[in-house]
């Protein structure tokens, strides 16, 4: 197939959005949960993604119509907030509806649109690359071709009626966490955060980061479709979870919970705390509304790689990501 690299101008849009809506439309069939839900139409992904402040873009035509095209751009997070631990300075993205091809040729059509995008990316010293994406092993092939791999993972889950509960641990007792815990809850945000600098994740902690995120649940503990529970054994925290809303998207039906924080302390593991922890909250879920429960991890984590799927979530995104050298000029 002979490809022409061309801008993606105003008229070739509504051809882009046609291309996600068959991807996606394919993409969610093949993935638990979301088959024959409705979710935002590939021309609003489109147009937010060229909406995107500094953004780059290209397509690629064959016998005059779109192929393929890539929208990506600048993603600047407050080195101090709670984005930092996820995302390096001088890092761009191609955000969900940010790209799609033909199917059947990914490898070759995503190789003539990233390459000038990258170009035009690693002159404004951007350097660090990230797609997210539906979890579609064939398409994520061809981004594993041009140098990326695999970073995060987000899971979906269906809630469901109280049924067979977790197993009893002896000695434990769970409760919901209100405003007078968010030192408790902070100090195992923090410790959950600080794993991430070990093996075979490698991401830093930065201290002012790592301070913020003591305060940051101060809210969640007084919304009402917000909450927390610790977990305690003879009186002794011992771990906690987090859920919040989960924004709506492209694979994230509207009534979803998202597991923003979850910890179990070292010496406690292996022992079936998260389990009951989890439980406990998303029958309050249930009750709340909520069908459905997300989480998202690194794919290198030793703890959650395991951890999340074991207990029943379904991959429906990838991030992936690629690091430049610094050295170019």
């Amino acid at each position: 197939m002979t490809w022409e690299l061309s801008p993606l101008t105003a008229e070739r849009v509504p051809e882009a959005a046609d291309l996600v809506d068959h991807w996606y439309g394919r993409a969610r069939r093949a993935l638990p949960h979301l088959s024959g839900r409705g979710f935002p139409p590939g021309l609003e992904l489109v147009q937010a993604r060229l909406a995107e402040t500094g953004c780059v873009a290209a397509a690629v035509t064959r016998r005059s119509a779109t192929s393929g095209f890539l929208v990506a751009a600048p993603l600047d997070t407050d080195q101090d907030g709670q984005g930092a631990l996820s995302v390096q300075p001088g890092a761009a993205r191609v955000g969900m509806g940010g790209f799609a091809v033909v199917t059947g040729h990914e490898p070759e059509a995503l190789r003539e649109l990233y390459v000038p995008v990258a170009a035009r990316l690693v002159v404004q010293r951007r350097l660090v690359h990230h797609v997210d994406m539906p979890a579609d092993d064939a398409v994520a092939m061809a981004w594993f071709r041009l140098g990326f791999g695999l970073d995060h993972v987000r899971g979906l889950m269906p809630i469901k009626v109280r049924g067979r509960q977790p197993r009893e641990v002896e000695g434990l007792a769970i409760r919901r966490a209100g405003p007078g815990d968010l030192a408790q809850v902070g100090r195992m945000a923090v410790e959950s955060a600080r794993c991430q600098e070990q093996s075979a994740v490698f991401v830093p902690q930065p201290e002012p980061v790592l301070a913020a995120l003591r305060d940051r649940y101060a809210d969640t503990l007084r919304e009402p479709r917000q909450a927390a529970w610790l977990a305690l054994r003879h009186g002794e925290d011992v771990g906690m979870v987090v859920l919040t809303p989960a924004p709506a998207g492209p694979v994230v039906p509207p009534d979803t919970v998202e597991v923003a924080e979850a910890f179990v302390e070292p010496f406690a593991r292996g022992e079936g705390i998260s389990r009951v922890l989890l439980a406990t909250a998303l029958a309050w879920a249930y009750d709340s509304g909520y069908r459905y429960v997300t989480a998202r991890w690194r794919s290198g984590s030793r703890l959650s790689a395991g951890h999340w799927p074991n207990l029943g979530f379904k991959p429906v995104a990838y991030r992936l990501s690629r690091v430049l050298d610094p050295r170019l000029g």
